[in-house]
């Protein structure tokens, strides 16, 4: 597990290997090391803060990344003086992650919670938030991003005038915290695009960053970045990046982490990481590079049907009360009761069984009479039909298992549900499998990244020998991890504005 990577160019020329080959004119892009690249050639740009990233295309999902972080640093940089802001879009379109988000947002001790009356602590919040996360954030930089939930949905309203429901929601939790905006993620884009045209501010879309530029200092002095396939160099005394994460780029994620290996992303199309390879190759700290959400889909889906996370969607057969899990031997190897939120609690020994078996995936098993009863709600996607077997003998032939380990299986599972307690797997199973049986291939895909760019308290970008590199900031999912699922957009939005602040002090000093 790597808890921090701090070889300054860790993912720089050919240590990036195959994942340059997703990340494009990268590939071509060394290291810096010591050596200051700003002051070479001319500038085709000057501006005073660089803002890399604000949102890709729509083709729905969920989360909030590049346009919280970015939109919101350029709208709090303009407020707090900064007069020559530039936005760096690599998609066509703005938006990204957030204006695929649900445009739930989570905060507390707001003006919405407080005009009806709903009372919220900050230890209640804290607590929710890490217990969802494992507790793998970071408690310094968690503990901000909670304390200023509140403050930034109340900004987000009076600021940026992002028009809000009355409906405050109880979800990832039983905390009742999640604001809902009108529009979904679609009416957050529509307020920052409103709000920065009336401050002017440019958005440079179809430019990708490929290379942050340091003087004989070490103090940021420009980017490289790529525009319509040309390579422009744009001087800048303050970057902030806020390109997203990396889950649309699993070669990449695999690097960082590799029981990821051999997995698909499903994430936003653009988070394919070129903001953390930029600031690494320019001697930034990478953090909690194995931190990312996995959710398991169908694993034909996925690898022969250039699937996407909708198409692929096996939510309903997943939490089924009778489904259990086989590798290639026909066996069980893990509680199926422990999904934990979006079934994060099954990956680390689904991967582990999939890296054992050597089959790219494991087996979901329920039975027909169980899906019936879901009322249409469990269907494979693409027009496939599960795999079936009228017995246990017939199902492990389809699937291609030893047929008396199954037949054990299922029968010790069924012995199980009888007695109360499973002693040989573990938990509590509560509903028996009854042929004729179904069962579907699955493997767990990365949808999210929550690991990233080591930041300080002030969103400043920490070097890979612990100093603060000058110039440089970072926030949203291109950053380290500080939220999880509920709290992703009041991570971006906060981050973002943190960074602004932090960015206008460095260019006033």
């Amino acid at each position: 597990m790597n808890e921090g990577i701090s070889r300054r160019n860790f993912i720089g020329g050919a240590a990036l290997g195959g994942a340059a080959l997703a990340l494009g004119a990268l590939a071509g892009c060394a290291p810096q090391g010591d050596k200051p690249t700003g002051s070479e050639g001319t500038w085709d740009a000057e501006v005073d803060l660089l803002v890399c990233g604000c949102g890709g295309g729509r083709v729905g999902g969920g989360g909030g990344a590049k346009l919280g972080a970015g939109m919101a640093c350029a709208v709090e940089a303009k407020d707090n003086g900064v007069e020559n802001v530039l936005i760096i879009e690599k998609g066509d379109q703005i938006g990204g992650t957030t204006a695929m988000s649900q445009g739930m947002i989570a905060g507390w001790d707001t003006q919405l919670q407080k005009s009806q009356g709903v009372e919220l602590t900050y230890d209640a919040m804290y607590a929710n938030l890490m217990n969802n996360a494992s507790y793998h954030l970071d408690p310094a930089l968690t503990k901000i991003t909670v304390e200023n939930s509140g403050k930034t949905i109340d900004w987000l309203i009076d600021r940026v005038g992002v028009k809000f429901t009355d409906q405050i929601d109880i979800y990832y939790g039983p905390l009742q915290m999640m604001h809902n905006v009108d529009g979904a993620g679609g009416g957050f884009v529509a307020a920052f695009t409103a709000c920065l045209d009336q401050l002017g501010v440019e958005i440079q879309k179809g430019t990708k960053l490929v290379e942050v530029l340091l003087d004989a200092e070490g103090k940021t002095e420009g980017a490289v970045v790529e525009a319509k396939g040309k390579t422009q160099r744009i001087k800048a005394r303050a970057i902030m990046i806020a390109t997203g994460g990396y889950a649309y780029n699993a070669e990449l994620a695999a690097r960082f982490d590799p029981e990821k290996a051999g997995t698909f992303g499903i994430g936003h199309p653009n988070c394919e990481g070129e903001g953390l390879v930029a600031a690494s190759n320019a001697g930034a700290l990478l953090s909690h590079t194995n931190d990312m959400m996995c959710v398991v889909k169908d694993y034909t889906i996925m690898s022969e049907h250039n699937g996407t996370s909708a198409s692929a969607n096996l939510n309903g057969f997943t939490n089924l009360p009778n489904m259990i899990l086989v590798g290639a031997d026909g066996k069980r190897f893990v509680d199926e009761g422990k999904k934990g939120f979006m079934s994060q609690n099954l990956n680390g020994p689904i991967f582990d069984k999939i890296h054992r078996d050597g089959m790219g995936y494991v087996w979901e098993i329920s039975d027909e009479a169980t899906v019936a009863a879901a009322g249409g709600k469990v269907k494979r996607g693409e027009g496939l039909e599960y795999i079936k077997g009228a017995d246990a003998t017939e199902l492990a032939a389809n699937m291609g298992v030893d047929a008396a380990a199954l037949a054990e299986t299922i029968e010790a599972y069924n012995a199980a549900v009888d007695s109360g307690v499973d002693r040989e797997i573990g938990g509590f199973p509560t509903a028996k499998l009854e042929a004729p049986f179904l069962a579907v291939p699955v493997v767990p895909c990365e949808i999210i990244t929550y690991g990233g760019v080591a930041r300080t308290e002030q969103g400043e970008v920490i070097r890979a020998d612990g100093e603060v590199m000058p110039g440089l900031f970072v926030g949203g999912e291109a950053s380290c991890n500080s939220a999880y699922m509920g709290f992703t957009l009041s991570n971006c939005f906060t981050w973002g504005r943190i960074g602004a602040q932090s960015a206008a002090a460095y260019l006033k000093a």
